[in-house]
């Protein structure tokens, strides 16, 4: 199945590590932000949660996620919808406008 062409998801620099080119302020903020979008992702209700780790971090089309979570492609569209209303509600601090 062709997946339609979506932004690529920008993995924060979470440890040490990571950010050794960072200025340490930029390392920091950045370690807060990966930690915020944790956090933000484990309080979304069940159901929403599953949704965008398949889709997100585990890349997974609709159909592959309607299949595991014994949904309609549809479903998951309305899941993910509303998983990303929510975190970017919370996480709005965080957004680049």
């Amino acid at each position: 199945a062709r997946r339609a062409a979506r932004r690529p998801l920008t993995v924060l620099a979470d440890t040490p590590e990571q950010a050794d080119d960072a200025t340490p302020q930029l390392a920091a903020e950045e370690r807060e932000a990966a930690s915020a979008v944790r956090a933000a992702i484990a309080d979304l209700p069940p159901d929403l949660r599953e949704a965008i780790i398949l889709f997100e971090y585990e890349q997974k089309s609709h159909a592959e996620i309607a299949d595991i979570v014994s949904a309609t492609p549809k479903a998951v569209e309305t899941r993910l919808y509303r998983a990303r209303e929510q975190l970017r509600k919370r996480l709005q601090r965080w957004l680049v406008t």
